[in-house]
């Protein structure tokens, strides 16, 4: 067995996902892989509580039996009438996800968000009060299916969850 194909065991064993590190061509890649994945937890998603408000609205006037399992985000939004305010990324109609963050990892760096966006990119979210966000989707952008992001950075170390959206209801009234 080779180094590359030590450390790729190990990683494994160590409870990764052999697909993440497959590509990888040097050890000292899958040593690092490995690090973030022991150095860092996950960020812990959820759904954002229906009391809540946010920017003068009800959680529950967003959403409906949203839950995050899995690395998947599913449940139903509905259509918001105009949105929040009358410029920036969440004006105008449509559909918002509400969620709120936990870190276990006092990391130095959060930034959430979607991917492809319509302009905000991943936002931070160290420092934020309420530790949690609003985020307009809009299922798809140019043809690709938007996923939410969430990339933690300690130190050298960054780690990335992807969380599929797909299978979100988005209500058009």
């Amino acid at each position: 067995m080779t180094n590359l194909e030590a450390v790729k065991s190990l990683y494994e064993a160590e409870g990764g996902n052999p697909a993440d590190v497959a590509d990888m061509k040097v050890a000292s890649d899958v040593i690092y892989a490995l690090a973030v994945k022991k150095g860092l937890n996950d960020i812990t998603v959820a759904a954002e509580t229906g009391t809540t408000e946010m920017w003068g609205k009800k959680v529950s006037t967003l959403q409906t039996g949203v839950t995050v399992s899995g690395g998947k985000i599913t449940g139903t939004l509905k259509f918001v009438e105009g949105g929040f305010g009358e410029t920036g990324p969440l004006a105008g109609d449509g559909n918002f996800l509400a969620l709120k963050f936990t870190d276990s990892n006092s990391a130095d760096s959060i930034k959430v968000g979607l991917r492809p966006s319509a302009g905000t990119g991943l936002v931070e979210l160290v420092g934020d009060p309420d530790q949690n966000g609003v985020f307009k989707i809009a299922g798809t952008l140019d043809g690709v299916q938007q996923v939410f992001v969430v990339r933690t950075t300690k130190g050298s170390l960054v780690k990335e969850q992807v969380f599929d959206i797909s299978e979100l209801v988005l209500q058009t009234s």
